[in-house]
Protein backbone atom coordinates (compact mmCIF):
# COMPACT_ATOMS: atom_id res chain seq x y z
CA UNK A 1 0.00 0.00 0.00
CA UNK A 2 2.40 2.29 0.49
CA UNK A 3 4.91 1.54 -2.22
CA UNK A 4 1.44 2.53 -4.33
CA UNK A 5 0.95 5.78 -2.40
CA UNK A 6 4.75 6.19 -3.13
CA UNK A 7 3.69 6.07 -6.73
CA UNK A 8 1.07 7.98 -7.12
CA UNK A 9 3.03 11.16 -5.35
CA UNK A 10 5.80 10.43 -7.88
CA UNK A 11 3.29 10.22 -10.71
CA UNK A 12 1.34 13.59 -9.55
CA UNK A 13 4.89 15.16 -8.64
CA UNK A 14 5.85 14.59 -12.53
CA UNK A 15 2.67 15.69 -14.17
CA UNK A 16 2.99 18.90 -11.86
CA UNK A 17 6.78 19.36 -12.81
CA UNK A 18 5.30 18.78 -16.56
CA UNK A 19 2.78 21.07 -16.42
CA UNK A 20 4.25 24.11 -14.80
CA UNK A 21 7.04 24.40 -17.42
CA UNK A 22 10.79 24.80 -16.50
CA UNK A 23 10.09 28.81 -16.41
CA UNK A 24 8.71 27.40 -12.81
CA UNK A 25 11.91 27.97 -10.84
CA UNK A 26 11.02 25.28 -8.23
CA UNK A 27 12.90 21.86 -7.77
CA UNK A 28 11.69 18.44 -7.81
CA UNK A 29 11.04 18.36 -4.11
CA UNK A 30 9.24 21.53 -4.68
CA UNK A 31 6.80 19.46 -7.00
CA UNK A 32 7.04 16.36 -4.45
CA UNK A 33 5.99 18.11 -1.19
CA UNK A 34 2.83 19.47 -3.52
CA UNK A 35 1.95 15.98 -4.68
CA UNK A 36 2.32 14.78 -1.10
CA UNK A 37 0.22 17.30 -0.24
CA UNK A 38 -2.54 17.01 -2.69
CA UNK A 39 -2.41 13.32 -1.93
CA UNK A 40 -2.79 13.60 1.89
CA UNK A 41 -5.78 15.57 1.53
CA UNK A 42 -7.71 14.08 -0.91
CA UNK A 43 -6.87 10.65 0.89
CA UNK A 44 -8.35 12.94 3.95
CA UNK A 45 -11.67 14.14 2.50
CA UNK A 46 -11.94 10.22 1.35
CA UNK A 47 -12.27 8.90 4.42
CA UNK A 48 -13.99 11.71 6.07
CA UNK A 49 -16.71 10.73 3.08
CA UNK A 50 -16.64 7.31 3.54
CA UNK A 51 -16.83 7.88 7.59
CA UNK A 52 -20.34 10.37 6.75
CA UNK A 53 -21.91 7.60 4.44
CA UNK A 54 -21.29 5.13 7.18
CA UNK A 55 -22.75 6.82 9.47
CA UNK A 56 -25.90 7.62 7.47
CA UNK A 57 -26.66 4.36 6.02
CA UNK A 58 -26.51 2.43 9.80
CA UNK A 59 -28.35 5.57 10.74
CA UNK A 60 -31.14 4.25 8.54
CA UNK A 61 -30.30 1.07 8.01
CA UNK A 62 -30.68 -0.13 11.69
CA UNK A 63 -34.66 0.76 11.95
CA UNK A 64 -34.85 -1.77 9.24
CA UNK A 65 -35.78 -5.47 10.07
CA UNK A 66 -32.48 -7.71 9.73
CA UNK A 67 -33.82 -9.28 6.38
CA UNK A 68 -34.79 -5.15 5.04
CA UNK A 69 -31.23 -4.98 5.90
CA UNK A 70 -29.82 -8.14 4.25
CA UNK A 71 -31.80 -7.29 1.23
CA UNK A 72 -30.45 -3.70 0.84
CA UNK A 73 -26.30 -4.84 1.79
CA UNK A 74 -26.90 -7.57 -1.19
CA UNK A 75 -28.38 -5.13 -3.49
CA UNK A 76 -25.24 -2.53 -2.75
CA UNK A 77 -23.07 -5.42 -3.19
CA UNK A 78 -24.63 -6.55 -6.73
CA UNK A 79 -24.45 -3.00 -7.60
CA UNK A 80 -21.03 -2.47 -6.66
CA UNK A 81 -19.59 -5.82 -8.28
CA UNK A 82 -21.86 -4.54 -11.48
CA UNK A 83 -19.99 -0.96 -11.59
CA UNK A 84 -16.46 -3.16 -10.68
CA UNK A 85 -16.73 -5.88 -13.16
CA UNK A 86 -17.40 -2.62 -15.85
CA UNK A 87 -14.57 -0.46 -14.95
CA UNK A 88 -11.18 -0.64 -16.41
CA UNK A 89 -10.10 0.79 -13.79
CA UNK A 90 -10.61 -1.72 -11.05
CA UNK A 91 -7.15 -2.13 -9.22
CA UNK A 92 -7.89 -0.30 -5.48
CA UNK A 93 -10.98 0.50 -6.59
CA UNK A 94 -13.38 -1.83 -4.75
CA UNK A 95 -14.06 1.01 -2.23
CA UNK A 96 -15.06 3.55 -4.91
CA UNK A 97 -17.39 1.57 -6.25
CA UNK A 98 -19.19 0.10 -3.04
CA UNK A 99 -19.65 3.83 -1.73
CA UNK A 100 -21.36 5.12 -5.44
CA UNK A 101 -23.45 1.87 -5.35
CA UNK A 102 -24.71 2.96 -1.80
CA UNK A 103 -25.30 6.16 -2.61
CA UNK A 104 -27.41 5.14 -5.50
CA UNK A 105 -29.51 2.77 -4.05
CA UNK A 106 -29.92 5.23 -0.89
CA UNK A 107 -31.32 7.26 -3.26
CA UNK A 108 -33.47 5.00 -4.33
CA UNK A 109 -34.38 4.42 -1.13
CA UNK A 110 -35.44 7.59 -0.12
CA UNK A 111 -37.96 7.92 -3.32
CA UNK A 112 -39.39 4.41 -2.67
CA UNK A 113 -40.36 5.55 0.75
CA UNK A 114 -41.55 9.00 -0.50
CA UNK A 115 -43.69 7.06 -2.93
CA UNK A 116 -44.59 4.56 -0.12
CA UNK A 117 -47.42 7.04 1.10
CA UNK A 118 -50.82 5.16 2.37
CA UNK A 119 -50.84 2.65 -0.42
CA UNK A 120 -47.68 0.59 0.93
CA UNK A 121 -45.97 0.56 4.80
CA UNK A 122 -42.92 1.94 4.33
CA UNK A 123 -40.90 -1.17 5.02
CA UNK A 124 -42.76 -3.48 2.26
CA UNK A 125 -42.51 -0.20 -0.50
CA UNK A 126 -38.67 -0.57 0.21
CA UNK A 127 -38.64 -4.89 -0.02
CA UNK A 128 -40.82 -4.41 -3.22
CA UNK A 129 -38.09 -1.65 -4.77
CA UNK A 130 -34.80 -4.05 -3.89
CA UNK A 131 -36.19 -7.38 -4.69
CA UNK A 132 -37.22 -5.25 -8.23
CA UNK A 133 -34.16 -3.28 -8.87
CA UNK A 134 -31.64 -4.84 -11.51
CA UNK A 135 -28.28 -3.64 -10.87
CA UNK A 136 -27.45 -4.63 -14.61
CA UNK A 137 -30.50 -3.01 -16.20
CA UNK A 138 -29.75 -0.03 -13.62
CA UNK A 139 -26.31 0.71 -14.79
CA UNK A 140 -27.43 0.05 -19.02
CA UNK A 141 -29.97 2.51 -18.86
CA UNK A 142 -27.48 5.07 -17.00
CA UNK A 143 -25.10 3.62 -20.39
CA UNK A 144 -27.65 4.34 -22.54
CA UNK A 145 -28.62 7.63 -20.85
CA UNK A 146 -24.88 8.69 -20.90
CA UNK A 147 -24.65 8.07 -24.99
CA UNK A 148 -27.41 10.19 -25.65
CA UNK A 149 -26.01 12.85 -23.80
CA UNK A 150 -22.52 12.77 -26.14
CA UNK A 151 -24.94 12.09 -29.34
CA UNK A 152 -26.92 14.97 -28.29
CA UNK A 153 -23.84 17.29 -27.44
CA UNK A 154 -22.59 20.25 -29.25
CA UNK A 155 -18.76 18.67 -28.31
CA UNK A 156 -18.00 15.11 -28.87
CA UNK A 157 -14.90 15.72 -27.05
CA UNK A 158 -16.86 15.93 -23.81
CA UNK A 159 -14.72 14.18 -20.83
CA UNK A 160 -16.80 10.16 -20.85
CA UNK A 161 -16.76 10.34 -17.10
CA UNK A 162 -18.57 14.08 -16.83
CA UNK A 163 -21.18 12.33 -19.58
CA UNK A 164 -21.86 9.45 -17.19
CA UNK A 165 -22.01 11.52 -14.25
CA UNK A 166 -24.33 13.35 -16.29
CA UNK A 167 -26.85 10.79 -16.96
CA UNK A 168 -26.37 9.54 -13.22
CA UNK A 169 -27.75 12.54 -12.30
CA UNK A 170 -30.54 12.41 -15.12
CA UNK A 171 -31.26 8.55 -14.08
CA UNK A 172 -31.24 9.28 -9.88
CA UNK A 173 -33.70 12.88 -10.77
CA UNK A 174 -36.43 11.21 -12.94
CA UNK A 175 -36.53 8.11 -10.70
CA UNK A 176 -37.02 10.30 -7.69
CA UNK A 177 -39.93 12.03 -9.95
CA UNK A 178 -41.27 9.56 -11.13
CA UNK A 179 -41.69 7.97 -7.56
CA UNK A 180 -43.00 11.22 -6.19
CA UNK A 181 -45.82 11.30 -8.88
CA UNK A 182 -47.28 7.71 -8.63
CA UNK A 183 -47.32 8.70 -4.88
CA UNK A 184 -49.44 11.52 -5.81
CA UNK A 185 -47.11 14.12 -4.65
Amino acid sequence: MENDLEQDIRHLAYDLWRTAGRDFGQTALDFWVMAEQMIIEITANSVRQTNAATAAVVETATAWPPALRALYVYRVRELARCMWSASTEQRDRSMDFWLAAEKHLRLLTESAARAAGAYLGREEALAKTFETFSPADYLEQIRKTAYHLWETAESQHQSALDLWLAAENRIMASQASEKTVKSGG
